[in-house]
């Protein structure tokens, strides 16, 4: 492996765990949010972080080959080589990617049917009660059964402060995206007073946790990979560097140097990164495997996009005067 190739890799090592770490947060945040009670039984949530951290290994290695890929490329005598010498040169990012896919593929897909398992602690805490009235805390949903006749499931309502819930019955859809309340009393008590009695109630468009049933493991590492690798092609064949020559009286930019090396770093994470959120959207929408390919079209545009700002930030920076 020669000492350019060495430097791509080490580039993709050090940007995968920062991208992995802020996916990942922003996964357990909305976990977080949906599961007020997780702190009181955080083992249970296992089944529901092992998609989550499934997704963010996949989302971080999108990010950590844009990074890599166009930092490598940005760096002289890149825009006069060749199609074929950048994708050899770039090529270990390619391989690179497919294995941290497959190590992502490896990672148990946890549970399939969320709503299911949230159903059984439902029931589990229902059936805990015994003929005092009591109150039966249901893990992860922070919410209680009080015991007696005739039960009733009560407690904060999630993610709205100064709400409580109260219902006879609470049933989740499969894939937790759909929420079915019977008999429901909905109290509130912040600047607003209001009390809500209803007979049935449905909350839809919750956000699901669990990896597209559509694909199975070899199927969506063959997209994924696909993916990442139609967009190795496209960062190779659109992005070129136009260096801007600076004027001979011009003071010296050094004191910009830092931005100017900051500044394209950001901007190299974007094709990755609508790659990855727009393949997540997807994905936790159940969508047929063709229409991954908007993702890849959105990618697209944001690499020209980028292309066309980095050729003018020489142009830019050439621009300033240092007094």
């Amino acid at each position: 492996m020669g000492r350019r190739s060495l430097c791509q890799c080490t580039h993709f090592a050090l940007t995968l765990p920062v991208a992995l770490a802020v996916v990942a947060a922003v996964g357990v945040v909305r976990l977080g949010r949906q599961f007020p009670g997780a702190a009181a039984s955080p083992g249970l949530l296992t089944p529901f972080l092992l998609p989550v951290l499934a997704l963010a290994l996949e989302a971080s290695a999108f990010v950590a080959l844009s990074v890599s890929q166009l930092a490598a490329l940005a760096v002289a005598p890149a825009p006069s080589w060749g199609w074929l010498r950048r994708l050899r040169e770039t090529l270990p990012l390619a391989l690179l990617l497919a294995l941290v896919l497959g190590l992502a593929e490896l990672i148990p897909r946890g549970t399939e049917h969320p709503g299911e398992f949230a159903n059984r602690l439902v029931a589990s805490a229902r059936e805990s009660c015994g003929a005092a009235s009591r109150l039966v805390p249901i893990p992860l949903l922070g919410l209680s059964v009080r015991c007696g006749s005739p039960q009733r499931i009560e407690g904060p309502m999630p993610g709205v402060r100064g709400a409580r819930v109260a219902m006879r019955e609470l049933s989740f859809a499969d894939d937790l995206r759909r929420v079915e309340i019977v008999g429901l009393d909905l109290t509130a008590s912040r600047s607003l007073k209001l009390h809500l009695s209803v007979d049935s109630a449905r909350v839809a468009g919750l956000a699901p946790w669990s990896r597209s049933p559509r694909l199975g493991p070899w199927a969506r590492f063959g997209v994924l990979t696909g993916l990442g690798v139609a967009l190795w092609l496209a960062v190779s064949a659109v992005f070129r560097v136009v260096q801007a020559e600076e004027p001979a009286d011009r003071p010296s930019l050094a004191p910009l140097s830092r931005w100017r090396r900051l500044l394209p770093r950001l901007l190299f994470a974007g094709p990755g990164a609508v790659l990855a959120a727009g393949f997540i959207m997807l994905d936790q929408d159940r969508a047929e495997p063709a229409a991954y390919l908007g993702a890849l079209a959105a990618a697209f545009v944001a690499l020209v996009a980028i292309t066309l700002a980095f050729r003018r930030l020489p142009r830019i920076f050439s621009s300033f005067r240092i007094f």
